[in-house]
């Protein structure tokens, strides 16, 4: 005669506290950081690749899982709460502990942060699907991309970016051509700052491959001329040359198509700039794993320079 079976035993109180109190959840917690550690729930989603609003929420939410604000919502700039101090300590924990089991589970991922630079029309026009894409690949793998001017990238490959998409002129790159652009002079056709002296110009600071082939014509042909708009932003810098403020350095792919601009020529006293071309390079040093996977990744989806880009038309800089 089979004997009845013994009840289980009943769980002990802090088990039993432990495995059916609330839990926080890592998306929440991520957000939270992300909006600390960004300043801002803007900046956040952009670096999540989320929507402010999704953002928004999933601090709302946190706050109605612990019961309390976490930011102090009617002060600017966003400061914690008394509780979102405490928070941040035990989130920050927690996420590194869910990313160490995971590395312990799956150690075949690849895993680290690469820093790439970039002139502003392949930041803008080229990588981002394409960054997408790999990141859909490599979730693990963490793109910290800068915008950066030809010399100060030159200079930063090797201790500061471990791959860059640089200007050079043309004959002067190293690593992978990409593409070939001529460099032109652009006037609003409203207006004729190119006729004044001296010679007004909009240009990126200083270490921009084109700023430098501006300057050095324009002191090659004895003409004066003044930096009277100086930004990194090359949307800045067109939307000044349109105004009729300044003459204007660019790669005629950024500036061709836009109806309210015109092209100086010689005849006008504006001598042929050199041909800039864009290399992808890598660091002249072993590179983590993850670099090289986006290397590789870049070399294979990037098309060569004589075929035409996906998005032909965008903001460029060097």
């Amino acid at each position: 005669m089979n004997s009845p079976t013994p009840p289980a035993p009943s769980d002990p109180p802090a088990r039993a506290d432990m495995l059916r109190g609330r839990l926080l959840a890592p998306e929440l917690l991520r957000a939270f950081v992300a909006v600390v550690d960004c300043e801002g729930h803007t900046a956040a989603a952009r670096y999540l690749h989320r929507t402010q609003a999704a953002i928004s929420q999933q601090i709302s939410r946190l706050e109605d899982c612990v019961g309390t604000d976490l930011f102090e919502h009617r002060k600017k700039p966003l400061r914690l709460t008394d509780a979102g101090r405490v928070l941040l300590g035990y989130a920050r924990r927690l996420l590194a502990l869910n990313q160490e089991a995971m590395a312990q589970m799956q150690p075949d991922i690849v895993r680290g942060t690469v820093r790439m630079g970039a002139t502003h029309f392949y930041a803008t026009a080229v990588l981002p699907p394409l960054l997408a894409e790999f990141s859909a690949l490599y979730p693990a793998i963490h793109i910290d991309l800068q915008v950066g001017v030809a010399g100060e990238m030159q200079r930063k490959l090797g201790t500061e970016f471990d791959i860059t998409i640089n200007a050079f002129q043309s004959g002067q790159g190293h690593g992978v051509l990409l593409r070939r652009d001529p460099v032109v002079w652009a006037v609003s056709r409203r207006a004729d700052p190119h006729r004044k002296t001296p010679l007004p110009l909009a240009v990126l600071p200083s270490g921009s491959l084109l700023r430098r082939w501006a300057e050095e014509a324009l002191t090659a042909a004895g003409r004066p001329w003044v930096v009277v708009q100086e930004s990194a932003s090359v949307e800045v810098l067109k939307a000044s040359v349109m105004a009729g403020l300044a003459v204007g350095v660019f790669q005629k792919a950024s500036v061709g198509h836009l109806a309210g601009l015109r092209l100086l020529t010689p005849d006008e006293g504006f001598a042929p700039l050199p041909l800039s071309e864009m290399w992808l390079e890598r660091a002249d040093r072993e590179l983590p794993r993850a670099a090289m996977c986006l290397y590789g990744f870049l070399r294979e989806q990037l098309p060569p320079w004589d075929l035409p880009l996906a998005a032909p038309i965008g903001p460029g800089a060097a």
